[in-house]
């Protein structure tokens, strides 16, 4: 039988993302509203999660915190063994450019590149070769049917 530390501890190598006690409240006073109220949630390796409710209901302030994109206070934000807000402004950068897949829900395309640049934006950003991706690129354009 696994010891309590020894099963927390499974627990978090299996785990692709942590988010554990987070809470976030939008203004103060009387018109104070709580987006998130110590949330704790785990996301184990290797699976889809939809995260989904109402306008408001706090599912941008999560996915926000998730990605690295809003610090986590309070609250931690884990991403595989790496506890985001222990890390300073460049390395969360780099985290997340190596390790975080990000679509906004306005797109947040740059206008002056085409679809495949900003699809590749990334890879750039990166200093990646495009190499083997092209091919992925192309079949995802297809899929997608933005080709045009």
């Amino acid at each position: 039988m696994l010891s309590k530390s020894e099963a927390v501890q499974a627990v978090l190598s299996s785990a692709a993302l942590q988010l554990i006690s987070l809470s976030k409240v939008y203004g103060s006073g009387a018109s104070a509203v709580n987006a998130l109220e110590d949330v704790t949630l785990t996301f184990p390796k290797a699976t889809f999660t939809a995260v989904m409710g109402p306008s408001g209901s706090g599912k941008s302030s999560l996915l926000n915190y998730a990605a690295g994109l809003d610090r986590a206070t309070p609250g931690h934000v884990v991403i595989g063994d790496i506890d985001l807000t222990q890390l300073n402004e460049k390395q969360l950068t780099l985290m997340r450019r190596r390790h975080v897949g990000f679509v906004f829900q306005s797109l947040n395309l740059l206008p002056a590149l085409t679809a495949e640049q900003n699809i590749l934006l990334p890879l750039r950003l990166a200093n990646r070769p495009a190499g083997p991706e092209r091919e992925w690129l192309y079949e995802l354009v297809e899929r997608m049917g933005i080709g045009g």
